[in-house]
């Protein structure tokens, strides 16, 4: 006489075999392999970064060489002016290095502030942000404006007048300071929106 199967061992059985198993209806799609893997990065957007994060740190320098040659210089130009005893002299050297030192300090942090911005900024367009560079073209935009005022009016010699000798070095110093902020956006700009460059943001946008 044989008894029927246990129908709770049935039930095991079909519920642990593979064949039988039912999908699941609310599981998400399968991801394809090329999705999982980030774009690759191009030589433009990594040139690119670079400029964003040295430049600007390149500049602050060159602003605080520029503040020592002005200090250097208004104390020669009041020694050489004469009508003044010492004490006189003294007095108004420390007067006008004050007002420079004030003048340098914001500027200094004007700058300070915008090379962090760049930096940080840059580390975004680096990772593929194409805010990142929306920002960035903006920024890039006025710095390049900036400089080619600085170029067509003669920086601070300029605004002087022509009666204001400045040491030669500033004029270079000034000419590099603008002539850098030239060469360096147009780079910029062209890096961030050539083909390889495009193609690597707009990967990141289908991606998010």
């Amino acid at each position: 006489m044989t008894y029927p199967q246990n129908p709770w061992q049935q039930h095991q059985q079909v519920v642990g075999h593979p064949a039988h198993q039912q999908p699941n209806p609310f599981s998400a799609p399968p991801v394809p392999g090329p999705e999982l893997t980030p774009p690759r990065r191009p030589a433009t957007v990594e040139a690119a970064f670079w400029i964003a994060v040295l430049l600007p740190l390149l500049v602050t320098v060159l602003a605080a060489v520029g503040y020592l040659q002005l200090q250097g210089w208004v104390t020669d130009e009041i020694g050489n002016a004469g009508g003044y005893d010492d004490a006189m002299a003294q007095q108004v050297t420390q007067t006008v290095n004050n007002v420079l030192l004030g003048v340098f300090a914001v500027i200094t942090v004007f700058y300070m502030l915008l090379t962090g911005m760049w930096i940080a900024f840059g580390f975004k367009l680096r990772a593929g942000r194409n805010w990142a560079r929306v920002t960035l073209t903006v920024f890039a935009g006025f710095w390049l404006m900036y400089s080619l005022t600085g170029i067509a009016s003669g920086g601070l010699a300029g605004s002087l007048g022509p009666d204001a000798h400045l040491p030669d070095s500033y004029h270079v110093l000034t000419n590099v300071q603008s002539g850098l902020g030239v060469l360096g956006m147009v780079a910029f700009l062209a890096l961030v929106f050539v083909k390889p460059s495009n193609d690597y943001f707009q990967a990141f946008l289908r991606r998010y």
